[in-house]
């Protein structure tokens, strides 16, 4: 199974499936993943900061990711602590919303 991996740098972090990611939006400089639980009443979301103008490459390239990333494990989409991030336009985890109404 695979796993996208979030991580603010207050060492709050998170892993989710790939296949619970319901949606991933574009908004002004930030893209938001929402991932499913089981059951499909509840939603859990990470918000990344992208720098302006690259919120649709970003969009593109989470989804290029979740489709062709089969048996690898854990992808890092953005860590702060070690500034590590999938894309060039990813500047941070903005934050981590766990279990949130749909």
């Amino acid at each position: 199974m695979d796993f996208f991996y979030f991580q603010t740098g207050a060492d709050d972090a998170t892993a989710f499936p790939v296949k619970d990611i319901v949606a991933i939006d574009a908004s002004s400089a930030a893209v938001t993943v929402y991932f499913g639980a089981e059951g499909g009443t509840l939603l859990s979301n990470v918000a990344l900061t992208v720098t302006a103008g690259q919120e649709e490459a970003v969009v593109q390239a989470l989804c290029g990711f979740a489709s062709s990333r089969v048996g690898y494990g854990r992808l890092v989409i953005a860590d702060d602590a070690n500034s590590a991030y999938a894309h060039s336009g990813i500047t941070a985890c903005g934050a981590i919303t766990l279990d949130v109404s749909p």
